[in-house]
């Protein structure tokens, strides 16, 4: 329960307090609990799972008898009977007890903020007619929402956010807690709900609702019954649902009693509403991450109570000094949080900043605001937070920006074109929380000023053209840092012993810089750490020091450790991110991997690694990134990988010796994108099951970034880090290093191997492949007939096999092919015609002598036609067919002359001549020659029609 809640909660618990008549404390000496109701907390106790042993005063024993004075319990100084208990927020687990419910004289009741599970609410809870104060919230609490909960009709406060009940088809219920003033059923999930607003406007007391992400709808009845509604809602959260503008016509019913109204994350679109301006008690509004657009109306600027502002994550547009412009009514005095972060606001950062003189938190970033930083900035005297990142603003920041900025706690200003010219010898007015200051070009001197911030908890000051050594006061100056990132500098020297100098849990991320020498004893507690592209050295035995199970991401990649894999990662049960490529690592993969049952990457690309992947690899289920490239590994390729790592995204076995069938489990891989086990001795056929890759048929990007920590920002805010895969790949033949785009690759590349065997005409469904190659291997057969169905090819290599047959004519529908190699196999006929095949070099389709058609040969020889001079198709005496039409000519006149002579003559010359005949077609008939046929059928076609001809003519 956030700030604002706790207060409205705190003054609705006084009233329940004081309609009850008792008082806040515990019984009067001399009095004892009534013993069946302390027999009923003892039965709850054993029923709870109490780790912290929070619950060491429920007992027995003299000084434990009295259950008026264990943690928790309160009693009535009247009647002894039990009335409060409130165990919020105690770390307990276990069940919920029925016998909680025989406390028949309770009237406040807080489990919230526990680990109490249970598959249903027990109906007995509808017993507890006095209960006025109910809080189950934050609980593993299951099942479908009793509603038996409808019998307590005495409530007026009721919790249950942040449970896990399902199956919620109705409210109606809540019609009966007539009396009821607060309520929350935040995430949980209402979407069959569809009288929620009817349901609502039955709460004639309601004073705080929030049903924020439970994916309500916006039905709005017609009419809707306003006759028995609430007056006085004061508090509204909706957040993170599904509705739309048709919400306003409720809402605006409430116009004279918000306080404070939260609709982030919804589907909310067009020019905010005037209608708005008629909230005049409004103090707290929050618009995020809807549809707005437009500018920013003037009627804002009167609304004079308004204290908070948010409007992040919307299509607004427009000059920042006229949206200010707008702002400048009464608005200007009571101001104090703006948030116009991820919008299209353009301009300069104006003057007119310095009028809004209450502004506690100011974030203008992801816009595209430009322009100079004003140094009136730096008057804003209450500011906490200011976030103008990830704009093009241009300038120098110096003193001047910060000179008033005594209360300043969270600062950034990363990804801009700043530039920073401060004095070594400034002593800023603030202490930071918060810092980060990404590429603001802080260097080349590492900066002096930070050594006064005592008490930052993260700190960000990567890419910034620092070349200098780390001061040996820096790591000292926060004990409390929980993030601490100077990557991507030109920082030289060698750490110290970090294990000492955090208090608590604490990442750190040095990476791309030039540090050297052997790596330092890090925390215990140590959270992250991210060394890749330096100079370090010597073998990794000191992360044995990080004894903490807190460990999330290990990256040493791009160094020169040596040394194998310590035993000691088995305590690192929550590792994520396992990086140590491109070291001088040895040996065997440790079966101590097997402990690292949520690992996501790991990568030993390109050490010096041998023997067999270890079996315990297997219970790393939810690998989704493995890279044992360029090692000595060797054996058969596991099919247990198929059989249990279902999650892998990209697995790279490439240039090792493993040797054998490829297991045809691998097929299970679903959501495999990138599968490389080039250049290994890999034998037999390429599996027939191939097609089960099915991330490879759609266009979906199944792949996300790792998110591995969320920095604590403010109250309302956290900073997400990201872990990003990242590996060398031969693409078209050139090997890049894809980091952002990884993600973009569809790519198998089974190239050099001993590979047997068709390709699998099954290849040919995997229609969003992007790159194919099977090159260098000993394939036999044609290609696949329908392979131009994987329209998304852009690279195919086929060479050096023994391929054959003739060039599918799909392959003209290749239209995004740009890189293409079949040489050096058997293939033989035309090339098929298109744009990309012909746009080829020769090479493309050198090594296959029967091959011809551009761009390998001009023609090919079956070719009977070729153009003259103007572009005409002419004959060519000299061809094949010509040479043939006149040896023929001959022959045929004189097969068609007897064959006439036959017809014509009498017996005994007409049956000589049909011997002749039948002489000459046996003839013909053995030479086998179709064109000879021809020519025969033509001359006596002709003959034949000469003879008829005279007969006609003679009649």
């Amino acid at each position: 329960m956030g700030s604002p809640q706790l207060v409205c909660a705190l003054v609705i618990l006084l009233h329940a307090a004081s309609a009850v008549g008792f008082k806040s404390t515990s019984r009067a000496a001399g009095f004892r609990c009534i013993e069946r109701e302390r027999q009923a907390l003892l039965m709850f106790k054993q029923s709870l799972i109490d780790e912290q042993d929070v619950l060491s005063t429920w007992g027995s024993g003299e000084r434990r008898n009295d259950c008026c004075s264990w943690t928790g319990v309160k009693c009535s100084n009247g009647t002894g009977h039990v009335f409060w208990l409130d165990l919020h927020d105690k770390s307990l687990s276990g069940t919920l007890s029925t016998s909680l419910f025989e406390l028949q004289y309770l009237t406040y009741l807080n489990l919230g903020g526990n680990y109490i599970a249970s598959s249903q609410i027990p109906e007995s809870i509808s017993s507890l007619k006095r209960l006025k104060y109910l809080v189950l919230s934050s609980n593993m609490l299951s099942g479908s929402l009793p509603s038996l909960l409808g019998n307590l009709t005495s409530l007026r406060v009721l919790d249950l956010s942040f449970t896990e009940f399902q199956s919620v088809e109705n409210l109606d219920w809540l019609s009966h807690l007539s009396f009821l003033e607060y309520l929350d059923l935040s995430e949980i999930d209402l979407t069959k709900v569809n009288n929620w607003l009817r349901v609502v406007n039955t709460l004639p007391h309601l004073t705080i609702l929030r049903l924020s992400s439970c994916n309500l709808l916006d039905v709005v009845p017609q009419p809707l019954p306003m006759n028995n509604t609430s007056t006085s809602l004061a508090v509204l959260d909706l957040s993170s649902n599904i509705l739309t503008d048709k919400m306003f016509q409720w809402l605006f019913n409430f116009s004279n009693s918000l306080v404070h109204l939260n609709l982030n994350g919804n589907q909310l679109r067009g020019l905010i509403p005037e209608a708005f301006s008629k909230m005049i008690f409004l103090e707290k509004l929050n618009l995020g991450v809807n549809q707005f657009e437009g500018g920013i109306q003037k009627f804002i600027g009167n609304m004079c109570k308004l204290r908070q502002l948010s409007l992040y994550s919307n299509n607004f547009k427009g000059m920042l000094p006229e949206f200010l412009g707008n702002l400048s009514g009464c608005l200007e005095l009571t101001l104090e949080t703006l948030r116009i972060d991820n919008n299209r606001f353009m301009g300069p950062l104006p003057d007119a900043i310095k009028n809004f003189s209450s502004l506690k938190v100011l974030s203008l970033s992801n816009n595209t605001l430009n322009g100079t930083v004003s140094n009136f900035m730096g008057l804003l005297s209450k500011l906490e937070e200011l976030d103008i990142s990830k704009n093009p603003f241009k300038g120098v920041i110096t003193e001047a920006h910060f000179s008033k900025l005594s209360k300043l706690k969270s600062l950034t200003m990363s990804s801009n074109f700043l530039s920073f010219n401060i004095s070594p010898d400034w002593i800023p007015p603030f202490q930071l929380y918060y810092i980060d200051l990404q590429s603001c070009k802080l260097g080349p001197k590492f900066p002096k000023w930070l050594q006064t911030q005592r008490d930052f908890s993260s700190l960000d000051i990567s890419s910034n053209e620092i070349s200098d050594s780390i001061p040996k006061w820096f790591w000292d100056l926060s004990p409390g840092a929980i993030d601490v990132n100077i990557s991507s500098n030109c920082i030289y020297g060698i750490l110290p012993d970090l294990s000492m100098k955090f208090s608590g849990p604490v990442g750190i991320d040095l990476s791309q810089n030039k540090l050297e020498g052997p790596l330092p004893p890090f925390p215990a507690d140590t959270m992250w750490i991210s060394l890749s592209s330096n100079g370090f050295s010597g073998n990794i035995s000191s992360l044995c020091s990080i004894t903490g199970n807190r460990l999330l991401l290990l990256d040493l990649s791009f160094n020169q450790l040596n040394g194998e894999l310590p035993d000691c990662i088995a305590s690192w049960s929550d590792l994520e991110v396992l990086n140590m490529a491109h070291n001088h690592l040895f040996g065997k993969i440790t079966s101590s991997i097997g402990s690292l049952n949520v690992l996501q990457t790991f990568s030993l690309r390109n050490n010096s690694f041998s023997g067999e992947i270890p079996w315990s690899l297997a219970n790393c289920t939810q690998l989704e990134f493995l890279d044992l490239s360029h090692n000595n590994f060797s054996g058969l390729v596991p099919d247990w990988i198929g059989e249990t790592l279902g999650d892998v995204n990209y697995l790279f076995l490439r240039s090792n010796n493993f040797y054998g069938d490829i297991p045809l489990q691998l097929c299970h891989l679903t959501k495999i994108v990138l599968l490389d086990f080039s250049n290994n001795s890999l034998s037999g056929s390429i599996p027939w099951c191939i097609h089960n890759m099915t991330a490879l048929t759609r266009k979906e990007i199944p792949v996300n970034d790792h998110l591995y920590v969320a920095t604590y920002i403010s109250d309302s805010l956290y900073d997400p880090a990201f872990y990003v895969d990242k590996a060398p790949i031969v693409w078209k033949g050139t090997e890049y290093e894809f980091e952002r785009n990884l993600k973009h690759l569809r790519l198998i590349d089974l190239s050099s191997n001993k590979l047997t065997g068709e390709i699998p005409q099954q290849i040919c469904s995997l229609f969003e492949l992007v790159q194919l190659n099977l090159s260098r291997n000993q394939l036999t057969g044609r290609i696949p007939v329908d392979i131009g169905q994987i329209r998304s090819l852009e690279s195919l290599d086929l060479s050096r096999n023994r391929l054959s047959g003739q060039l599918p004519s799909s392959m003209s529908q290749l239209n995004f092919l740009n890189t293409l190699n079949l040489s050096n196999n058997n293939f033989y006929g035309r090339i098929p015609s298109s744009t990309q095949l012909q746009s080829f070099s020769a090479y493309a389709f050198d090594g296959n002598s029967a091959l011809c058609g551009p761009p390998l040969t001009p023609t090919c020889p079956e070719d009977e036609k070729r153009l003259d001079g103007g572009g005409r198709y002419i004959q060519d005496d000299k061809s094949e067919f010509w040479k043939k039409f006149k040896t023929s000519l001959p022959l045929g006149m004189a097969f068609g002359f007897v064959g006439v002579l036959a017809l014509k003559l009498d017996h005994p010359w007409k049956h000589l001549c049909i011997l002749l005949f039948n002489y000459m077609k046996v003839h013909l008939n053995n030479l086998k020659d179709n064109l000879c046929w021809t020519v025969a059928g033509l001359g006596l076609a002709v003959k034949v029609n000469a003879i008829r001809l005279r007969r006609k003519l003679r009649f």
